[in-house]
């Protein structure tokens, strides 16, 4: 199966779900952020997220109820069918989300063939607006899962989301997570995911539990002792520990105010640890005020530094790509930033 980033997934859907209206298929391991890949290409109004594995059949066609001596079904409030008040038939689109698709009981899958393929259950038909999107778990992860029956599959275009430290980098960028845990992954890109089907670990790093470890972390509140409890049971002891002993790095970054008042003297670090938390730290507060010490200050850095400060600043700050500074960095190092 062919497998895109979670940086890649969005344009795939708008493509091939939204456009043209084919049914997609996500799979992925557990916690790479297939669910949020969905929710970012459609406002909160437009998207309908279905857990299937929590329905039986009779929720998807609705109550059967006698009427004038014939049985009429009862359409469910939950999805978007046709004469439906809750859902607007006048959107630009409305996605259908059959998330956990591949652990629904027989029966919904059975049912599922018509929704996905006709577009209808029974009497009830989808508005034209609405695309079908699923996801769920690879069978080989030893989740909750059931093989999807072939006539099922063969209904939908398919696709696997694999675990992508730069997409999830910049996910956590513009989601204001700790600069620190951005560049503790960059520095130990094998920690964003540990899963192993093979092992029964109950914590295990995942982006998912990576967000909410940094979200921990970043809580003012907490002591941190429970801190570094909490880390170790969202994302386990030995991620956890690592990322601990990167906090005494980034504890001993120069000051971005220190470069900015002299940035050709100011000493650059020396080990590799230190040199990707100073370039993350001064991606972080690049702006085009004050773009021109801090490059002078990135110049006297590795061009692998050099790219990664650039390319995280500039998807944080657009107003970075029409800078003196970029562009003659761009023009030195065209070779390299294009890779």
């Amino acid at each position: 199966m062919y497998t895109i980033s979670m940086g890649e997934l969005p344009a795939f859907l708008k493509h091939v779900a939204v456009r043209l209206r084919e049914p997609v298929m996500v799979w992925g391991p557990p916690g790479v952020g297939k669910s949020e890949g969905v929710g970012q290409v459609f406002q909160n109004d437009q998207l309908v997220d279905i857990r299937l594995s929590q329905y039986d059949s009779v929720d998807l066609r609705g109550l059967p109820m006698p009427s004038e001596g014939l049985t009429v079904w009862h359409m469910p409030s939950t999805l978007p069918f046709k004469g439906n008040p809750r859902f607007d038939e006048t959107l630009p689109v409305i996605g259908l989300f059959l998330d956990e698709i591949n652990s629904a009981a027989a029966a919904v899958s059975a049912v599922a063939y018509q929704l996905i393929n006709d577009r209808r259950v029974g009497e009830h038909v989808l508005m034209d607006n609405v695309v079908v999107i699923a996801a769920g778990n690879r069978e080989g992860d030893k989740g909750v899962t059931n093989r999807m029956p072939l006539p099922l599959a063969n209904r939908f275009t398919h696709v696997e989301v694999g675990v992508s430290v730069d997409s999830w980098c910049l996910w956590a960028q513009d989601a204001k997570l700790p600069p620190i845990g951005i560049a503790f992954m960059q520095f130990r890109k094998p920690l964003l995911s540990t899963f192993d089907p093979s092992k029964p670990q109950k914590a295990f790093a995942t982006p998912r539990t990576w967000t909410k470890a940094l979200r921990y972390y970043a809580d003012d509140q907490m002591p941190e002792a429970v801190k570094m409890a909490a880390m170790a049971g969202a994302i386990g002891e030995g991620s956890a520990a690592e990322f601990w002993g990167f906090v005494d790095v980034w504890a001993k970054l120069t000051p971005i105010a220190k470069i900015i008042a002299n940035p050709t003297k100011v000493a650059v670090p020396e080990e590799a640890s230190m040199r990707y938390a100073m370039a993350i730290n001064v991606s972080g507060s690049l702006t085009p005020e004050n773009a021109a010490p801090l490059y002078l200050y990135l110049t006297r850095m590795d061009a692998e530094f050099m790219v990664l400060a650039w390319s995280m600043a500039l998807k944080r700050d657009a107003r970075l790509w029409g800078s003196p500074e970029f562009i003659a960095f761009s023009k030195a190092y065209r070779g390299v930033f294009t890779t």
